[in-house]
């Protein structure tokens, strides 16, 4: 076997029943990294040592006769470059932060250690996990796995291309807009954003080592793999709360129900509103939902019953730029004001947030428990809603400052990469994409299924059921050896 292209779930078997040492597939992993990451510039840390230390560590303990292992003993992994790991520099690619190395992991980083992976190093993020492309100012540009011109996806795009390219079997990322949704869907994997608080974030940049912590809505973090069966096992290690994050309830996730198509009602949203998606992502939804109603799956095209697309999207951006602003001068949040009359939706929120109006700040979350009490009520009659990540597969890299294009028609950057992800964010519900089928230049397209707050059980469940129809996890020619 080339434990390099097994999942981390058959890796993790294969140790436990002495098929392949850690030592092994550690050392083939590392192997791999040193002759294929120079191409992609996925992996910004390497921890040879460590990484072998432990690896050693994990082969002596499974030798040990009635020796008890974690799910995840021995397997190599990732991490994302903005989560602490005890030693090594935790920057988010933010200058001021490059000679910050972190005193301890943060408490995702100490359960998978704690379940038995070894980590590998870090992956590559933009300055503050904020965008979807990867352009690091410490550390170069993450590139696709399938097309070196184009995005990795952000901010978890090294860590997707990691994935990808098999490098690694399983990253731990973060999503506030899309940043573990739209670099799997970028480079043809697999991922996870949970409920909103089902996850604890303590030790992961921003918020800003030593700061007053300020995302304490919509942000979460989860995991990117190449199945879903990789995605439920890093869930329920690194799921509840850690006693330092009020907002974590201790909510149980129950056991995932095994599923048939036959089973399942599936909503279907084609496009949105907002931004028409490209002709080949629409044929990717539609190939998807004639799949499942072939299988058996009752589908129907639907969406929430009053949800305004655009006043959501308005206030996803404006409840981030409060987060944003919170800790910001007046003289720093000043320049902003003016905005307000920008033709760009994301330049107007900027303006609106950096006021810091507190009453206005309230109204952002009175609408919000508005579009949670919609959604939720909207899944009543659904199991999962079905839909895309990203308006078209991965873009050439290009400015912020350039509109977007999606099958030639211009739409403002940042309003168009986050205008499929942003409403699992704002609803708090849970979210697993899946690579459901490509452009005609041949790039990976990804969809997601989301599901009701507190519902990752079912939703898992669902995309097995989906994961069984499809073709496996895609291969990036250049890496499929």
């Amino acid at each position: 076997m080339n434990p390099c292209f097994e999942t981390a779930t058959s890796l993790a078997r294969a140790i436990r029943n002495k098929k392949i040492t850690s030592r092994e597939a550690t050392e083939a992993h590392l192997e791999r990294i040193d002759r294929l990451n120079g191409s992609v510039n996925a992996m910004v840390v390497v921890d040879r040592e460590g990484a072998l230390k432990a690896a050693r560590a994990a082969d002596r303990a499974a030798a040990k006769k009635g020796a008890k292992l974690g799910p995840l003993h021995g397997v190599p992994i990732t991490i994302k470059e903005a989560f602490d790991v005890a030693g090594l520099a935790t920057t988010s690619s933010h200058p001021p932060l490059k000679d910050n190395v972190a005193k301890a992991d943060g408490s995702l980083v100490a359960r998978l250690r704690a379940a038995g992976a070894v980590i590998l190093g870090k992956t590559n993020v933009p300055e503050l996990c904020a965008d979807f492309q990867t352009d690091s100012p410490l550390f170069g540009t993450a590139k696709n796995a399938w097309d070196q011109q184009r995005t990795a996806g952000g901010s978890t795009g090294g860590g997707a291309v990691a994935v990808a390219a098999r490098l690694s079997p399983l990253e731990l990322g973060s999503d506030i807009g899309g940043s573990v949704r739209n670099p799997a869907h970028y480079n043809g994997i697999f991922s996870l954003k949970p409920s909103e608080w089902r996850v604890p974030g303590r030790g992961h940049v921003p918020d800003l080592p030593g700061v007053t912590r300020v995302t304490r809505y919509m942000g979460v973090f989860g995991p990117l793999a190449r199945s879903v069966d990789d995605l439920e096992l890093a869930l329920r290690i690194v799921a509840g709360p850690d006693g330092y994050e009020a907002e974590a309830p201790p909510v149980p996730i129950g056991p995932t129900p095994k599923l048939e198509a036959s089973d399942l009602r599936i909503a279907v949203l084609e496009s949105n509103p907002l931004v028409a998606v490209s002709q080949d992502t629409a044929k990717a939804v539609q190939a998807t939902a004639k799949l499942l109603s072939k299988a058996g799956a009752k589908v129907k095209r639907a969406e929430p019953a009053g949800l305004d697309w655009t006043k959501g999207w308005e206030d996803w951006c404006d409840l981030f730029q409060y987060l944003v602003n919170a800790l910001k001068p007046l003289g720093e949040r000043e320049r902003f004001f003016p905005m307000i009359n920008s033709d760009d939706p994301s330049a107007r929120s900027a303006a609106r947030g950096s006021r810091l109006d507190i009453g206005a700040f309230f109204a952002v979350l009175d609408r919000r428990d508005g579009v949670i009490r919609r959604c939720e009520e909207f899944l009543d009659d659904y199991d999962a809603w079905l839909m895309p990540v990203m308006p078209d597969a991965a873009f050439i890299r290009q400015s912020q400052k350039e509109p977007l294009l999606i099958d030639g028609k211009p739409y403002p950057y940042f309003f168009a990469g986050t205008s499929y992800n942003f409403l699992a964010n704002l609803s708090g519900q849970p979210s697993i994409v899946l690579p459901c089928g490509f452009s005609k230049q041949g790039l990976p397209i990804g969809l997601q299924l989301t599901g009701k707050r507190w519902g990752e059980a079912k939703l898992l469940g669902v995309a097995k059921v989906l994961e069984k129809l499809l073709p496996p996890c895609p291969v990036p020619p250049a890496f499929a050896a």
